[in-house]
């Protein structure tokens, strides 16, 4: 959750960054973009496997150690590894962030940006000049979305600068930190690109960071 500072920093950096490149910017957090069931079975699986390996390092240092009740031992043993490292997936999201793919959370945080860029309507704007800045929690990713104003004066490569510029204080759970430096790449950016602020255009959309409250099914 964003404090009130966090809250009125970020508006306030949203009406400066608005009044000079005359854009349109709306930043959101989420607590991640998908629920990612499949990690803690990779965990198990993990969890598994390092116990076999051990059992099986064992046999070939003691051989003498394999009998019946060790061959109970070293399945309770396998098993409960899997289970104690699925069990710490699901209580600790940095332990099951371990087992998820850099591309596949970004991927799933892009396409969240993309829904709440379509549930809230920001293409609504007169020029179609919204920029959509998320943080995704979980995931540790940003993604910027920018409308059809964008299209051919803006390239991914661009877009992709702004992402970078997020992703060092984002790397750390600084949302407002990651959004100022987002906002200040996307601002020089901007006016690179000849984009200003005439103190004329309507502020269609909110400042106020958008926080939708349900993750992602």
């Amino acid at each position: 959750m964003l404090t009130h500072a966090d809250v009125a920093a970020i508006e306030a950096r949203i009406r400066a960054f608005e009044a000079r490149t005359g854009a349109e910017a709306v930043t959101a957090v989420v607590p991640r973009s998908d629920r990612y069931h499949g990690l803690r079975w990779r965990a198990f699986a993990v969890g598994v496997a390092l116990a076999a390996f051990a059992v099986v390092l064992a046999d070939i240092l003691r051989p003498d150690w394999m009998h019946a009740h060790a061959i109970l031992f070293a399945v309770a043993t396998i098993l409960g590894a899997g289970l104690a490292c699925a069990l710490l997936a699901t209580i600790s999201p940095a332990f099951e962030r371990l087992f998820l793919q850099r591309e596949r959370a970004e991927a799933e945080a892009r396409q969240r940006a993309k829904a709440l860029f379509l549930a809230n309507e920001l293409f609504a704007t007169p020029d179609r000049n919204a920029v959509l800045l998320l943080a995704s929690r979980y995931e540790r990713v940003a993604v910027v979305l920018g409308d059809r104003a964008y299209d051919g004066r803006v390239s991914t490569a661009e877009w992709n600068g702004i992402v970078d510029a997020m992703t060092p204080p984002f790397g750390t759970g600084d949302a407002r930190a990651a959004f100022s430096a987002g906002l200040d790449a996307l601002e020089a950016l901007l006016v690179a690109k000849g984009f200003r602020g005439d103190g004329t255009a309507r502020n269609a959309l909110p400042d106020r960071p958008l926080e939708p409250k349900v993750d992602h099914e």
